[in-house]
């Protein structure tokens, strides 16, 4: 399932995939971490629900 967050420094949209982990539909993994595309702005994941792409 593909993921969207909003860069807290430039506002862009990052777009990962997430993991399914273990035999859980609902149970997914993103980075903890992650560099924006677009101003290469340190952000950290949001705690979930997340918003679907």
């Amino acid at each position: 399932m593909e993921f969207v967050f909003e860069c807290g420094w430039c506002g862009g949209d990052n777009f990962f995939v997430g993991r399914q982990v273990g035999f859980w539909v609902d149970k997914w993994e993103v980075p903890a971490e992650w560099d924006c595309r677009f101003c290469d702005g340190l952000n950290y994941t949001p705690d979930p629900p997340w918003t679907e792409a």
